[in-house]
């Protein structure tokens, strides 16, 4: 098997449910308890929540290349953020590298792409939805058509991120938030929803929902998990 480094902590919720399903699938794979070769870095939440909201990119991107490459001294076959938002210093920690950083949006893509869809909504954080290095790297390599709420409603998705899910907060009244703007991004064409923050599939496990939702966490653990056992 070849060894994954993990850059986790924004948010440990969602770096749990990484950990948790990336061990599970190889459990299964081996049909037994044998264990992928993990190292995880879990950074302070909070510290990085700060900077983003004083918008301190480059030293959010310090954090990460630091990271990565501690990761990459420890002799890690590749290196995975597990979040979506931190991919916006994707091409920083990729150049610092000689190691491969496996890119959340190619594993969304490949499940559009195997699933017939070519026009989707996405929610994420404000950043996700509002910059392209998610949607632009769907749209040049799939490509795939990406729909994001108006301004007014990524804020909510942010306050809500910020003051509830990250810290394992998930209440009725933030779930039909996000059902509402799920609805209105169905209404303007989508054939499936992103759920292109880590968080939000915890937030909505279970809850119906009248269209396809594209879980970013589970489609990034399946391609991380063949990277690892080295599947096509």
């Amino acid at each position: 098997m070849k060894e994954l480094g993990m850059i986790g902590g924004t948010s440990w919720h969602s770096t749990v449910e990484y950990y948790a399903g990336i061990n599970q699938a190889v459990n299964d794979h081996y049909d037994g308890n044998v264990n992928p070769p993990l190292v995880l870095i879990n950074l302070n939440q909070k510290q990085i929540h700060d900077l983003q909201r004083s918008d301190d990119w480059d030293k959010i991107g310090d954090i990460m290349v630091a990271a990565g490459q501690k990761l990459q001294s420890l002799g890690v076959d590749a290196v995975s953020f597990c979040a979506n938002t931190p991919h916006k210093v994707y091409e920083q920690l990729q150049a610092s590298l000689s190691i491969p950083v496996l890119h959340v949006a190619d594993a969304i893509g490949d499940n559009l792409k195997s699933n017939g869809l070519d026009t989707v909504g996405l929610i994420g954080t404000r950043f996700t939805m509002a910059e392209d290095f998610i949607k632009g790297r769907l749209q040049e390599r799939y490509p795939v058509k990406t729909i994001v709420p108006p301004a007014s409603e990524q804020g909510e998705i942010q306050e809500a991120l910020y003051n509830k899910l990250s810290m394992g907060v998930f209440d009725d009244e933030t779930k039909a938030l996000f059902l509402k703007i799920i609805e209105s991004l169905k209404e303007k064409g989508a054939q499936a929803v992103i759920l292109g923050c880590t968080e939000f599939p915890l937030l909505l496990k279970d809850v119906p929902c009248s269209i396809p939702l594209i879980d970013s966490l589970q489609c990034h653990t399946d391609s991380l998990v063949k990277y690892i056992l080295e599947q096509d």
